[in-house]
């Protein structure tokens, strides 16, 4: 499991990488003397770094003040911001699952329209909120492609943000004895982004060996 978060660690390391518009929009939102506009600028650059502002998605046809919004609902949650001194836990679920909702009706209440004319709502995606709730605050992982898969491959149970998966989530990441060890040896990282470096990175390694 180690050699598997230093690998990814190492890539996070190397100057210029776009892994490290995480670290950048994460720094960002532990900084108070940042303004709302800021800080939407370093969300929408961090999640166009992370895939998505790709082809049909409806962020593609705004600009990064569609953000702004969504800042301050994060800063009304900011008591779930995750660190190496204070990490969330399950009893948090349920103020997780309110965030996730502001958010997804913040999104949704965005149009754009397609190339082809038809007038859609942006679409809050798991791995959209997920994402940005990684980016700023740290509590969950980002519930995308390769991290999915990861999970698939290691036979584990949270898939989405649903309730129940993010109950086997907080169990998983409190209670795997391995994942508890590299939380206090890297301890500049909040555990929920251990615990994405880990299944993104079991998930890349499985769809390149896939491809060979």
């Amino acid at each position: 499991m180690e050699g598997i978060i230093v690998k990814y660690i190492a890539q996070n390391n190397q100057k210029f990488h776009r892994y490290n518009s995480w670290n950048h929009c994460y720094s960002a939102f532990e900084n108070k003397n940042l303004d709302t506009n800021t800080l939407a600028l370093y969300l929408g650059m961090y999640l166009a770094s992370w895939g998505m502002y790709r082809g049909s998605s409806g962020l593609l046809q705004k600009d990064y003040l569609v953000h702004e919004g969504a800042v301050e609902i994060l800063k009304s949650f900011s008591h779930l911001r995750c660190s190496g001194e204070h990490e969330v836990n399950k009893l948090s679920i349920p103020e997780i699952e309110k965030l996730i909702t502001l958010l997804k009706k913040h999104y949704r209440s965005f149009q754009f329209e397609t190339l082809k004319g038809v007038t859609k709502n942006i679409s809050p995606t798991d791995t959209l909120i997920s994402k940005i709730l990684l980016g700023t605050l740290g509590c969950v992982p980002a519930f995308d492609r390769f991290f999915i898969e990861g999970v698939i491959k290691k036979e584990e149970a949270f898939k989405s943000l649903q309730k129940n998966s993010l109950e086997k989530l907080f169990e998983y990441a409190d209670n795997n004895e391995k994942m508890k060890m590299l939380q206090k040896k890297y301890s500049e990282y909040p555990k929920m982004k251990l615990v994405d470096m880990y299944f993104w990175q079991v998930g890349f390694n499985k769809n390149r060996k896939d491809k060979k």
